[in-house]
């Protein structure tokens, strides 16, 4: 313990036995913890968000109506076994377990972990079938486990509190819990801990769902055995007495009541927002992710450089919010890791104009990679890094869900959503990638800077600006010579980079 300690002072860190709880630290402050990082996601979430194959307004709704009943199921049962909501993103959840502390420990954080999972799936189980039963489809899940030193940070403002666990043991969960088959997914990592079967590589571990004697094995780490049925049980009572006092939302399809915002959409409120106070309209989704990280913290674990990886996540976090909302209209969904997303849109207050908002979004993701290359040049370890793009448009619902209070949860939840996350991911560090439904109501100017395949390379916001307005700066330059500095202003990069000495 001493010696965690001393390192932690080291690298300019806290100690976690000395440090406030994980779900409130301060801004700027990090701890170094052993983790246990649990993934649960739902594989046929699609089954309540699309009817035949389309989203509407109904279906819309009855994606919403499962996410609250995940989302508060979730949340029910993790504070309960001892475990910390991470994030809930789309049908995912990530949870952490961080206690009790200290090597001698370590079976038991993964029994709480085996517990939080199964326990969530069972709750979400029985709540769908007690409160959808009208939409008439049971939830599949897989689960990802992974143990590992994180160092804990937090970010956000005000209500929008957004914890974050950096290190390779939840970027591996995550890759755990990413496939189609059902079960829980260990890490080779827990099967050497526990004597099972090694995974000689992530194909593997992927392949190799738990049996029956495996989790028996994991679940003996716990210092009292639960009884889950009747956990289950009581918790959904209790549920049903918060429903009938109306503590928690009707989390019926019926309850949720959509309406168009009028843009920019930095101007929503999500503390406005609930089911019965929805929005929903076209606009475009962008995620933006950092390359590399994994890696670069990898390095920085091995060479005490952790102090400074944090500084530098907490910087760029802050920029690419800020390039989002202060300089695009763009709203923030929330960060995802490394990886930030938002929303945006042009319009009046009942249309969304489709080409502007495309031409919007390409602005936004010019106006990142330049804001990106600025910290590049001014913040150390931040050209180890890339910035992978992706934007797409489509019909999204916006909203409020989940257990009321602090505790409740933003969402965007679409097919363009998964879309725009799906163009980021294929995206290598200097690369932007345009969804095709985006690309279809683009202007040709816009279509031009993507090309056929929809990618491109160091797309920065002069280019954007040239490439939107070159009509208005040529006829400038016919005009005189003098007023081209006037266009000037237009084609400079946003070139804001919070870098804070």
């Amino acid at each position: 313990m001493e010696a965690r300690r001393i390192e932690a002072r080291r690298l300019g860190l806290a100690d976690a036995a000395d440090a406030p709880p994980l779900f409130d630290l301060p801004d700027g402050a990090a701890v170094l913890v052993e983790t246990v990082q649990v993934y649960v996601r739902t594989l046929n979430y699609d089954d309540f968000r699309l009817q035949d194959g389309a989203e509407t307004e109904a279906s819309h709704a009855r994606g919403l109506s499962y996410l609250h009943v995940l989302y508060s199921a979730g949340d029910r049962v993790v504070e309960q076994v001892g475990g910390q909501r991470v994030d809930h993103h789309g049908s995912r959840m990530h949870a952490v377990v961080t206690e009790p502390r200290g090597n001698a420990s370590v079976a038991e954080r993964i029994a709480i972990a085996i517990a939080f999972a199964e326990e969530m799936i069972a709750l979400t189980d029985a709540a769908g079938r007690e409160f959808l039963s009208e939409v008439g489809v049971r939830p599949r899940f897989r689960v990802g486990i992974d143990i590992g030193r994180c160092v804990a940070i937090n970010s956000g403002r005000r209500d929008e509190r957004e914890p974050m666990f950096i290190g390779p043991a939840a970027n591996h969960a995550a890759k755990l819990a990413a496939g189609n088959a059902e079960g829980i997914y260990l890490s080779d990592r827990i099967r050497a801990l526990f004597g099972l079967r090694r995974a000689p590589g992530i194909s593997e571990e992927r392949a190799w769902t738990a049996n029956s004697v495996e989790l028996g094995l994991l679940r003996d780490g716990a210092l009292t055995v639960r009884d889950s049925a009747a956990l289950t049980a009581s918790r959904l009572e209790r549920w049903r007495e918060d429903v009938r006092g109306r503590v928690t939302a009707s989390v019926g399809p019926s309850a949720f009541a959509f309406h168009h915002h009028t843009p920019p959409l930095k101007s929503i409120d999500y503390d406005d927002l609930s089911p019965s106070r929805s929005i929903r309209m076209p606009l475009v989704s962008i995620f933006a992710d950092l390359d590399r990280y994994t890696a670069y913290i990898d390095r920085c674990m091995a060479n005490g450089r952790l102090a400074e990886a944090v500084r530098l996540l907490h910087i760029l976090r802050s920029e690419f919010n800020a390039v989002l909302q202060d300089d695009f209209g763009s709203r923030k969904v929330r960060f995802i890791g490394d990886c930030i997303h938002g929303i945006l849109a042009e319009g009046t207050s009942r249309d969304t104009d489709l080409a502007g908002s495309v031409s919007l979004a390409a602005r936004c993701a010019g106006g990142l990679r330049s804001s990106f290359k600025l910290c590049q040049q001014l913040i150390a370890g931040a050209n180890e890094l890339g910035l992978a793009i992706g934007f797409e448009l489509g019909e999204t619902p916006v909203s409020r869900i989940g257990i009321r209070g602090n505790r409740a949860v933003r969402t965007a939840s679409s097919l363009a959503v998964r879309a725009s996350e799906q163009c980021q991911s294929d995206c290598g560090g200097a690369q932007s990638k345009i969804g095709p439904k985006a690309y279809a109501q683009a202007t040709p100017a816009v279509r031009r800077l993507f090309g056929p395949g929809r990618v491109v390379d160091d797309l920065c916001y002069d280019d954007v600006e040239t490439a939107v307005n070159a009509p208005r700066v040529a006829a400038t330059v016919a005009g005189a010579a003098g007023t081209v500095l006037s266009a000037a202003p237009a084609l400079a990069a946003p070139a804001r980079a919070y870098h804070e000495g």
